[in-house]
């Protein structure tokens, strides 16, 4: 029986906190900021790092979720047919580590193929089907809101989805980072595997399978990004502490009604050049951004933009911006937020978004986008992209204000993860 969603958001209060993954603790509409749970044990056999956890959560939040000690998670490690595709798995798996002689014969063999994504989905399907608590592990997502673009179908439609963006973000990071396959943007995001990384690739994929059924497949994706040395998403965590902390306190002490907007977005724009650590685009936009600061237009900059450009650079945009607005432009540490993940201007407004919510800033009062004029012109007409890239517009509204400003109303469904962005899902 489908539970109530209020009385389930309510009693779940408290346990869901402890859930959210660390892009900050999201707090969803439904509930406020309290105590973390302890943090569960896990099976034996494969154990995570807490870097992993970070990067569980932030990639594969329904894996994140049954991991999590409870009745979905004992349901779903004793499943005849979630083993049986398991072993049949770890035996694929496992002549590939004994014949393979490159990590893209292994990166093959990891994929969930066609058939095995739909057998899991269907098993999926008919345990939420038939059992209360996996229903119940499906209220408590719809909840956390990490799925918001499904949020309106049915349980059993919702899951088969859900899954298949595991699957398919498993499989992303397989043919990337082990196949050597170009992703979207392959300047900045491409593999950095030598035939010298073959021995750490297997060394990390020969686990004892332990657990449930796709804790193995699981392994296999964080292992190929940690020796690609891609953990650009799990850095920086969680974002209301450390170079956030000084907003994220004053933030509880905002009269927002003294102001026409919520934060100024500066996304960042990282130099091309090997060793530098700040464009000149990027001074334009913050001194641009300060006037409206000093304008009282909102109470916080956030600067955005992650480890970018040049290919694997050492700088990130957000810091840096950071770092500028404060020595060179005199904004106080407490009115600057970093979102030091976005590697794109379509992830510089999702994951400012997020911010926005984590920070419990008032839903309906909009965004500024504070840029040069060609970005600005760009951003106006970006709703395609933005479904061609991630899968949906994560804004209710967005109005070119002038040549170089944008205003934008947040949305939830901001908080949809990625599958084919590992670096910044």
């Amino acid at each position: 029986m489908k539970l109530n969603r209020k009385i389930f958001a309510i009693s779940l209060c408290t346990g869901l906190l402890a859930t959210t993954m660390t892009f900050g603790q999201h707090k969803s509409k439904h509930y406020h900021k309290a105590a973390a749970k302890p943090r569960a044990t896990v099976p034996a056999g494969i154990t995570f790092t807490a870097t992993q956890q970070v990067q569980i959560r932030k990639s594969f939040y329904f894996l994140y979720t049954l991991e999590r000690k409870g009745e979905a998670h004992d349901i779903v490690q004793k499943d005849a047919v979630f083993n049986t595709i398991a072993t049949e798995r770890a035996t694929r798996l496992q002549t590939a580590l004994s014949n393979c002689t490159d990590a893209a014969c292994l990166g093959e063999a990891l994929e969930w193929t066609p058939d095995e994504i739909r057998r899991t989905g269907d098993e999926f399907v008919q345990l939420v089907s038939t059992n209360s608590d996996m229903t119940e592990m499906v209220q408590r997502l719809k909840v956390v809101n990490r799925y918001p673009v499904y949020d309106e179908e049915n349980d059993t439609a919702y899951i088969r989805k859900v899954w298949g963006d595991i699957a398919t973000g498993m499989n992303h990071i397989y043919e990337v980072y082990l196949q050597g396959e170009r992703p979207r943007y392959a300047a900045i995001d491409s593999a950095s595997l030598q035939p010298s990384d073959l021995p750490a690739v297997k060394t990390g994929l020969q686990h004892k399978m332990g657990g449930a059924f796709y804790r193995q497949s699981l392994q296999a994706a964080l292992t190929a990004l940690e020796v690609n040395g891609r953990d650009e998403a799990t850095r920086y965590e969680p974002l209301y502490a450390g170079s956030n902390a000084a907003a994220f306190k004053s933030s509880r002490l905002i009269y927002w009604n003294a102001y026409k907007y919520s934060v100024i977005l500066v996304p960042g724009a990282g130099p091309g050049k090997k060793g530098q650590s700040m464009d000149s685009v990027g001074v334009y936009r913050c001194k641009l951004a300060v006037e409206a600061y000093n304008n009282k237009l909102a109470p916080y900059i956030v600067v955005s933009g992650g480890h970018v450009h040049p290919y694997k650079t050492p700088f990130c945009e957000a810091v840096e911006m950071k770092k500028y607005l404060m020595s060179k432009l005199g904004i106080p540490d407490s009115a600057i937020i970093i979102e030091p993940h976005a590697r794109h201007t379509t992830t510089n407004i999702r994951n400012t978004e997020r911010l926005m919510f984590l920070f419990n800033m008032p839903a309906a009062k909009p965004g500024l986008i504070i840029t040069d004029p060609m970005q600005s012109l760009m951003i106006e007409k970006m709703a395609p992209r933005f479904v061609k890239e991630i899968g949906y517009v994560p804004y209710k509204e967005m109005e070119r204000v002038d040549d170089t400003t944008n205003r934008f109303l947040p949305d939830e469904k901001a908080w949809q993860e990625d599958p084919n962005d590992p670096l910044d899902p």
